[in-house]
């Protein structure tokens, strides 16, 4: 995967068959319709720490939060969720030219290595639609941090392969996933959000 950006957008460029189906599942992760309820709240957190007595006034608060704040931030969440979708159905196979910006010169030479080209996946994002894939990405790595406990796990720190005790290749492709939305997050707030 490389990232390309221009002044009117930024791209998830070369992005290989894998990470492309790692990348398409995000709007449906970050949904959190195949989650349990516990974990979907961790998108709604209380406005009131645990350890805080309940009383009238308190109880109003998360009454307030339940009927004004929750109803708003679902809105939010859906919309960025649709924009990412929208971005995602303009995906496309990268041909030989793309990948090399058109600077392909000899048309043999071209012609040879094209057979050999592997299927790479661009997307390109508008500017403005990136505080949305940052909010998808941000919605999919708490829910899945939260139903599988994935951001503190020693599994992320050792460097495991087939065969090795304790390999779990289920969890493997689930952490690959998290780590993937959390270097694109990276790159988002290194060089389109922080200008």
């Amino acid at each position: 995967m490389r990232f390309i950006l221009s002044d009117e957008s930024w791209m998830l460029d070369a992005l290989s068959p894998s990470e492309w189906q790692l990348i398409r599942e995000l709007p449906d992760i970050a949904s959190g319709r195949h989650y349990h309820p516990a974990a979907k709240e961790r998108l709604y957190p209380s406005p009131l720490a645990e350890e805080v007595i309940a009383d009238e006034s308190t109880l109003m608060q998360v009454e307030d939060w339940d009927e004004l704040i929750r109803p708003e931030l679902e809105e939010a969440f859906a919309q960025a969720r649709f924009a990412v979708e929208k971005d995602l159905k303009n995906c496309r196979l990268l041909s030989i030219e793309d990948f090399f910006e058109g600077d392909i010169s000899d048309e043999e030479g071209a012609a040879e290595f094209e057979f050999d080209f592997p299927e790479l996946y661009r997307i390109e994002v508008p500017l403005d639609h990136t505080e949305f894939w940052y909010s998808t990405l941000n919605q999919a790595r708490l829910l899945m941090n939260e139903e599988y406990d994935i951001a503190g796990a020693e599994e992320r720190f050792m460097a495991m392969s087939p065969g090795m005790p304790g390999y779990n290749e289920e969890r493997m492709l689930l952490i690959a996933q998290y780590e993937l939305f959390s270097v694109v997050q990276s790159i988002l707030v290194e060089n389109v959000m922080g200008e």
